[in-house]
């Protein structure tokens, strides 16, 4: 209920609140502004890093913002929050007097309420080319010196929020690399810059294709690492249990929703006779007689059961072309002060 009374409060500023899936639709519009507009030497995009964000935010502010936005929370939250709470660490007591609790449901929003008085501040100050919130990640794209004065700003009112720029972590990238980023005093002499892309919100955003190839094959190095690990449990049921919920193709869901399906050639060879592996260990302890018809019927629940689709070459295009056009009128908000607005 009250998420919903908020939603235009945040409106095409956060995109975690009452928001279905907000994350995906940054980073295809980043990319597909990135597509539009690399070659533009003139534009940088800043990505924000706090400094364990949700357990450092200011309780005054929040509670404060909490009575004001949504009123019907207050007592909730005043109970939760007014008053420090006990954390036992083997004999020690420590006073929990910052931030929100780890685990709490709306701790996501009570964080976003904090957080929008500094984004409708940027808002406010700075004409943008796209902004983008998700809890604590944060992405402009703008000219490269408008860019540089928005971290100042954020630089300026985090003490008053609490929120702690960890700056060796947030990062300024461009395909092109406007020379004027190097400029004194447009950003931190320590601020990373990524020559190739970077990593948004678990996803390449890039125009670099070994860059996008090169971090889906991490993604399948490690979910074969799990696949690894849960053999060792040594129980059928229980390892096909897992393999089928969490660690199969389940954890490469959003990469396949998210990067272009031309990153997938060679993780999705890997990743297949891994998968092959590991089901014939299972169904088969690595017998005879497990071929190719076996191999679609035991496969088919991971194929077929949430992309909606059967063959490999199927689901490298229905799984990106699906989250882009899902996501199309989220996306244009976002990229409406881009004029980067069309499918295309």
């Amino acid at each position: 209920m009250v998420g919903q009374s908020l939603g235009s409060y945040f409106n095409s500023l956060q995109f975690c609140v009452r928001v279905s899936s907000g994350g995906e639709a940054i980073l295809h519009a980043v990319n597909r502004l990135i597509e539009d507009c690399g070659s533009d030497v003139g534009l940088s995009m800043l990505l924000v890093d706090f400094q364990n964000a949700f357990n450092l935010i200011e309780r005054a502010a929040m509670l404060r913002e909490v009575r004001h936005r949504c009123a019907g929370l207050s007592r909730w939250v005043e109970f939760c929050y007014s008053n420090p709470a006990r954390l036992y660490y083997g004999d020690h007591t420590l006073w929990s007097s910052q931030g929100v609790q780890q685990g709490d449901p709306i701790g996501p929003l009570l964080f976003a309420l904090v957080l929008q008085l500094l984004v409708c501040k940027m808002r406010d100050t700075f004409d943008v080319c796209l902004r983008a919130w998700y809890l604590d990640d944060g992405t402009v794209i703008s000219d490269t010196l408008v860019v540089g004065k928005v971290l100042q700003l954020i630089m300026e009112e985090r003490p008053r929020l609490w929120l702690h720029l960890n700056v060796e972590k947030t990062e300024v990238f461009w395909p092109l690399e406007n020379p004027r980023s190097r400029l004194v005093g447009v950003f931190p002499p320590n601020i990373a810059r990524p020559l190739r892309g970077v990593k948004l919100l678990g996803g390449p955003a890039n125009s670099n294709f070994d860059f996008g190839g090169k971090l889906v094959m991490q993604r399948v190095t490690k979910t074969i690492a799990l696949m690894d690990r849960v053999s060792k449990l040594d129980d059928p049921q229980c390892e096909l249990l897992l393999l089928r919920a969490c660690t199969g193709v389940s954890k490469l869901y959003f990469a396949l929703r998210t990067c272009p399906p031309s990153t997938f050639e060679a993780a999705q060879r890997t990743f297949n006779g891994a998968l092959r592996s590991s089901l014939e260990r299972i169904v088969t302890a690595s017998g005879p007689g497990f071929g190719d018809w076996q191999w679609r019927l035991a496969t088919l629940p991971f194929a077929y059961g949430r992309l909606g689709v059967y063959s490999a070459g199927d689901v490298r295009h229905y799984a990106f072309l699906a989250s882009r056009l899902q996501f199309a009128g989220l996306q244009t908000r976002l990229l409406w002060h881009a004029g980067v607005v069309g499918l295309g």
